[in-house]
């Protein structure tokens, strides 16, 4: 649980075309949980999360019209001097 990490939620247009639109953003919560609404379309995004001291992460999700859909990210501390 890591409250306060920064996310981003990012349309990826599949075809290598450049994103359309700009992030959704939001921060983790006490509890380290997030949540985004998305319009409910078949859509791959790219979801990133950062925390200070922490590496960033990527995942690519892909949502098939209205449903939800869980992340999990595990985070690793960053390497001391970084």
């Amino acid at each position: 649980m890591l409250r306060g990490a920064q996310v981003a939620v990012t349309p990826d247009p599949e075809g290598g075309a450049a994103p359309k639109g700009k992030p959704l953003t939001t921060a983790t919560d006490q509890r380290g949980e997030f949540a985004v609404r998305v319009p409910a379309v078949p859509m791959r995004y790219t979801v990133v999360i950062k925390a200070p001291g922490f590496r960033v992460q990527e995942k690519a999700v892909s949502v098939s019209g209205d449903e939800r859909v869980d992340v999990f990210f595990q985070l690793e501390r960053d390497a001391p001097g970084k």
